[in-house]
C-alpha cells in the first residue's frame, strides 16, 4: 500500500470519475481523510455505506475547507459555479484540480476564481466508461492509463512529484501538454469517435442481441451507449476541433460511398444483412476514422495515436482484423453496404448541421 500523499482531499462530484478516484485513493491509502461532495444525497449515502469516503457533504464550501487537494469532478456546465463556491474556503497551498475532457473551456471557467494562495492544476484522466453514476465507479479505472495535466507553466519539482505520486498510486502515468494541444488531440482521439458512435447506434443496436458470436462488433458499439447529455456538453465545448475532424471524416466516408455507387449495374450483389451490418459496415466506419486521424497527425506533426484511450481502441477494433476477406465481401455486398453508408452519411451531416 502506498503511503498517504495528502492528509485530506475533497472530491466534488461522485459520478464515474469522482467515485473511481475516491475508491482508488481509499484502496491505495493515498489520503488520510476523503471528503465526498455531491448534490445527490443518495450518492453520498452509497459512498458512505461502501466506505470509500469518510465524510459526506452536499455543500462544496464546507467540503473544501481544510483540504490539501480539491478535485472538481462535476459536469462541465457547473465548473464555474463550483469554483466560485470553493474559492473563498481554500486553505493556503491547496491544490485545485478538475478532470474535464476539454481543457481550454475548463481553465476559463475555473482559473479566474482561484485565489493566489491556491494552486490550480487542470487535469484529464484518460479513462472512462459508457456507464455513469456513483455505482459505476471502479477502483482500477486508472490502472495503466494516462492523466494529462495542462497548467500554464510546468509545476515546480516538488509539486510535480506530489501529483505524479498521487496518480501513480492509482496506477496512472502523469503527462503534461498545453491545453490547446490537448483539445486538438482529444478532439480526434475521443470526441470525434464518440460523435460517430452515436451516429451508428441505430440501426446497429437492432443486431446486438443476435451477434453473440461477434465480440468485435459488440466492442465497437460499446461507447455508443454513453450518456448523450454529458457528451452534448463536450461536443459544444470542443466544437472547433470536432468540426474539422467531422468534415474530413465525412469526405473520407463519401469517397468510399462513391466507389460503391460506381459499381457496374449489372454486377450481382448479395444481401446478407447480418454480415453487412455487424462486420462490413463497422470496418468501413473504423477504417475511415483511422484515415482521418492519420491525416490530422501528419498535418499537426503530433503523434495523436499514442494518446488513444480504450474508447478509441474499441471503436477502431473492426479495422484491425486482416482486411482481405472483408474487402472481398464488401464488393460482394456492395448494394446493401452502399445503402447503409447512404443513411450513415445523412446522420453525420445532420449532426454536423447542429454545429452551424
Amino acid at each position: 500500500m502506498t503511503s498517504a500523499t495528502f492528509n485530506r482531499i475533497t472530491i466534488i462530484g461522485l459520478g464515474l470519475i469522482g467515485s473511481s478516484i475516491a475508491r482508488a485513493v481509499r484502496e491505495n491509502g493515498l489520503a488520510n481523510t476523503i471528503v465526498g461532495c455531491d448534490q445527490n444525497e443518495i450518492s453520498l449515502a452509497f459512498a458512505r455505506k461502501e466506505k470509500f469516503i469518510d465524510i459526506a457533504d452536499s455543500n462544496p464550501q464546507t467540503a473544501a475547507t481544510e483540504s490539501d487537494l480539491v478535485i472538481i469532478a462535476t459536469p462541465p456546465a457547473s465548473l464555474t459555479e463550483v469554483a466560485e463556491a470553493v474559492a473563498p474556503h481554500l486553505k493556503n497551498g491547496a491544490i485545485i484540480m478538475d478532470v474535464a475532457s476539454v481543457k481550454r473551456p475548463a481553465i476559463e471557467a475555473i482559473k479566474p476564481h482561484i485565489p493566489p494562495h491556491a494552486i490550480f492544476i487542470p487535469a484529464h484522466p484518460i479513462a472512462g466508461s459508457e456507464k455513469t453514476g456513483v455505482q459505476a465507479g471502479r477502483v482500477d479505472l486508472f490502472v495503466r492509463k494516462r492523466v494529462i495535466i495542462t497548467p500554464d507553466a510546468p509545476p515546480d519539482k516538488e509539486l510535480q512529484k506530489k501529483l505524479a505520486d498521487f496518480w501513480q498510486g492509482m496506477g496512472a502515468k502523469l503527462e503534461g501538454m498545453p491545453p490547446e494541444i490537448h483539445d486538438l488531440v482529444y478532439g480526434y482521439m475521443s470526441h470525434l469517435p464518440q460523435l460517430i458512435a452515436f451516429c451508428v447506434k441505430q440501426p446497429l443496436d437492432d443486431f446486438y442481441d443476435k451477434a453473440d458470436d461477434k465480440p468485435v462488433y459488440k466492442t465497437f458499439l460499446r461507447i455508443s451507449h454513453s450518456s448523450p447529455e454529458l457528451w452534448a456538453e463536450i461536443f459544444e465545448l470542443n466544437k472547433d476541433n470536432i468540426i474539422k475532424g467531422l468534415d474530413r471524416y465525412i469526405d473520407v466516408v463519401t469517397h468510399v460511398h462513391n466507389e460503391l455507387k460506381a459499381a457496374p449495374d449489372g454486377e450481382e450483389s448479395k444481401n446478407d444483412k447480418m454480415l453487412a451490418y455487424t462486420v462490413l459496415f463497422p470496418r468501413i466506419v473504423a477504417s475511415c476514422l483511422i484515415t482521418t486521424v492519420m491525416e490530422a497527425e501528419k498535418n499537426a506533426g503530433i503523434p495523436f495515436s499514442r494518446y488513444a484511450g480504450t474508447g478509441f481502441a474499441d471503436f477502431t477494433a473492426p479495422a484491425l482484423i486482416p482486411p482481405d476477406v472483408d474487402i472481398e465481401q464488401i464488393s460482394a455486398q456492395y448494394k446493401l453496404v452502399e445503402k447503409i453508408l447512404d443513411k450513415f452519411l445523412l446522420r453525420l451531416k445532420l449532426f454536423r448541421a447542429t454545429f452551424a
